[in-house]
């Protein structure tokens, strides 16, 4: 029998979102527009649809590590806050949004409450394997990923400016080791009139 430990997390929780969507008890609350996912996040998420992706998350986490309580998932769902020069911290994502949406499968059906904590009822267990059932036989179309806009590329130069520009840079060069050579050769021959001054006469030989 397929569980939803032989299906893709990914598949699996887009397709419960689908399913969960058409649920009347399944609805984003109104602060959800705007409302961010914890306090690490910088913006609210982009994804329009976000809540009923989160309720089929949670409900998948129940599955899987319950029974458990809101403060434990908490850390599933948090991350690294963005402290400018200090180090990165973590922290814990909303308890709100995951109270909200365990109360919200709990009136579903899909989810008990009790003395240990959250569980999966029969019917979400069923339910969440029949999900898995699907997409193993029946895998969703991969997500298109978003396109980063690139910037134009400059107009390439004249391929003879740039020659011309090589053939100066090398004349300049050239002039300027032209005018080290020449001083260089002044330089060598100051000392050697210098010493040439520098020596005396010979001594004639005198007269016998």
């Amino acid at each position: 029998m397929t569980t939803v430990f032989d299906a893709s997390a990914d598949h699996l929780i887009r397709k419960v979102a689908e399913e969960l969507r058409k649920r009347k008890e399944i609805t984003p609350p109104a602060w959800a527009s705007f409302a961010k996912t914890g306090a690490h996040k910088e913006m609210p998420p982009e994804d329009p649809d976000w809540w009923f992706v989160r309720v089929a998350a949670v409900l998948r986490r129940v599955y899987v590590d319950g029974p458990l309580g809101v403060e434990r998932m908490r850390s599933f769902y948090g991350g690294k806050k963005n402290r400018g020069s200090k180090p990165n911290a973590f922290r814990k994502g909303s308890g709100s949004i995951l109270r909200k949406s365990l109360q919200q499968l709990e009136a579903a059906g899909l989810v008990i409450h009790d003395k240990t904590g959250r569980k999966v009822s029969p019917a979400g267990m069923a339910f969440l394997d029949n999900m898995a059932h699907e997409v193993k036989l029946n895998p969703p179309a991969p997500v298109p990923k978003r396109l980063k806009a690139t910037a134009e590329p400059e107009p390439k130069k004249a391929e003879g400016k740039k020659s011309d520009s090589k053939k100066e840079k090398g004349e300049k060069v050239s002039g300027v080791k032209g005018e080290k050579t020449e001083k260089a050769e002044k330089t060598e021959k100051k000392p050697s009139a210098k010493k040439a001054e520098g020596k005396k006469p010979e001594k004639s030989e005198a007269p016998q």
